[in-house]
C-alpha cells in the first residue's frame, strides 16, 4: 500500500550503421515512441525500456547528446528476443544495458536519507544525470523522491538533487533496500510517530466488498499508509441490537484527523449522495466528523466535498475511472 521502493526504466543501447532502418522497425512494428533523451526519461515508467541507437557505443555514453531515443513498454530481454524472431539482429553490431535505476521514496530530511544510505552501502554521491552518463552497468543508480511511486517520476522536477551510485548489482540491492526503506523513511521524518487506526465500514445493503476495495484503491493511490489486516465484526448501536461491520486496521504517519477527512471525502459522491459510513477509531476512541471542521466550512457534506475533490485530483485517469465504476456498482446494488 505504501510503496517505498521500485525500479526505474531500463536503458538499452544499440550500435548500428543502419539507424534509420532500425528506428523504423521499432516505431512501425513494435509501437515504440521516438523521444529525445530528456523527454524519454520524463515519460518513462517502471515497465518501460528506453532504447538509444547510436553509430558507436563508447565506454561512457552521454545520453544528453543522444537524439535517437525510443520508449517501449517492454523488458530488454523480450525486445532482444523479438528482434531475433523478426530477423532484425543484423541491424545491430553491438548492444549494452546501461546502469539500472532504483527509485526510493522518502520524506522530510532527504539529506539525512542520503547520509544513511551512504553509511549502509559503498557508494558515490552525485547528480543523477552525471552518474548515468559516467557509470557502467556494474553498479546501480539510486534516486530519491518524496513523490508517490505509483505514477511516473520526473527526473527533472521530482528527484532530490543528490543521487547515489551504489556498487552493487540491481536485484540484490533492490532486496536490501526494501528491507531498509521504512528505516530511511522514519529517519527522514525525524522518527515521527506512526499511528495505528481502525476503520469500521457500515453499509445496510451489505456491499462491504465494494466499499473495502474502493477504500483500498484510494489508499494505495494516495500512499497514505499500510493496511495491517481486515476482519468481520459486530457493533452495537443500541442495547441488544447487533449489526455487522467490516473492520480495517491501518498504519499511517499522517495525522488521524487528516485520515478522517479523507474518509469523509469517500463517504459521498459528487452529488452529495452518501453511500457508506466509515468510522475511524484512534486509541480505541471514535474520531467524530466535528473534529474536521475548518474555517468557513462547518457542514459535513461540504467538508466531504472538499476532500473528495482533493482525492480525485491525486488520482490518475485510470484510477479515477475505476473509482467511478465501483461507485456505480454500489448505486446499482441499492435498486
Amino acid at each position: 500500500m505504501l510503496s517505498l521502493v521500485r525500479g526505474g526504466p531500463k536503458i538499452l543501447l544499440f550500435e548500428s550503421s543502419r539507424i534509420e532502418e532500425l528506428s523504423d522497425y521499432f516505431i512501425q512494428e513494435k509501437g515504440a515512441e521516438a523521444y529525445n533523451s530528456d523527454d524519454a526519461f520524463e515519460n518513462a515508467g517502471e515497465n518501460h525500456t528506453i532504447l538509444f541507437i547510436t553509430e558507436k557505443i563508447t565506454e561512457v555514453v552521454n545520453f544528453n547528446k543522444t537524439n535517437n531515443g525510443f520508449l517501449i513498454e517492454e523488458e530488454p530481454d523480450v525486445i532482444l528476443c523479438n528482434m531475433l524472431n523478426d530477423n532484425k539482429l543484423h541491424l545491430v553490431s553491438k548492444s549494452r544495458i546501461a546502469t539500472r535505476i532504483i527509485v526510493l521514496r522518502a520524506m522530510g530530511d532527504l539529506e539525512r536519507v542520503v547520509k544513511d544510505i551512504s553509511e549502509d552501502y559503498q557508494c558515490v554521491e552525485g547528480n543523477a544525470w552525471d552518474i548515468i552518463n559516467s557509470r557502467d552497468e556494474k553498479g546501480t543508480l539510486v534516486v530519491i523522491t518524496d513523490k508517490p511511486l505509483h505514477r511516473n517520476i520526473s527526473y527533472k522536477r521530482d528527484i532530490y538533487n543528490k543521487s547515489l551510485y551504489v556498487k552493487e548489482k540491481y536485484r540484490p540491492l533492490m532486496r536490501s533496500l526494501r528491507s531498509r526503506a521504512l528505516k530511511y523513511l522514519n529517519n527522514g521524518l525525524g522518527n515521527k510517530d506512526w499511528h495505528e487506526l481502525e476503520i469500521r465500514i457500515y453499509d445496510k445493503y451489505g456491499k462491504f466488498d465494494l466499499h473495502y476495495n474502493r477504500l483500498l484503491d484510494v489508499m494505495e493511490a494516495l500512499e497514505i499508509g499500510i493496511i495491517l489486516g481486515a476482519s468481520w465484526g459486530k457493533d452495537y448501536p443500541r442495547p441488544m441490537l447487533a449489526i455487522e461491520i467490516y473492520r480495517v486496521r491501518f498504519f499511517t504517519y499522517y495525522d488521524p484527523i487528516y485520515i478522517k477527512k479523507i474518509l469523509l471525502g469517500l463517504e459521498y459522491l459528487d452529488d452529495d449522495t452518501r453511500i457508506v459510513d466509515y468510522d475511524l477509531f484512534y486509541k480505541r476512541k471514535k474520531l467524530y466528523w466535528a473534529k474536521t471542521i475548518e474555517k468557513g466550512i462547518g457542514e459535513r457534506h461540504l467538508i466531504a466535498a472538499k476532500y473528495r475533490k482533493e482525492i480525485l485530483s491525486k488520482l490518475s485517469a485510470t484510477q479515477t475511472k475505476k473509482l467511478r465504476e465501483i461507485e456505480q456498482d454500489i448505486l446499482a446494488s441499492r435498486k
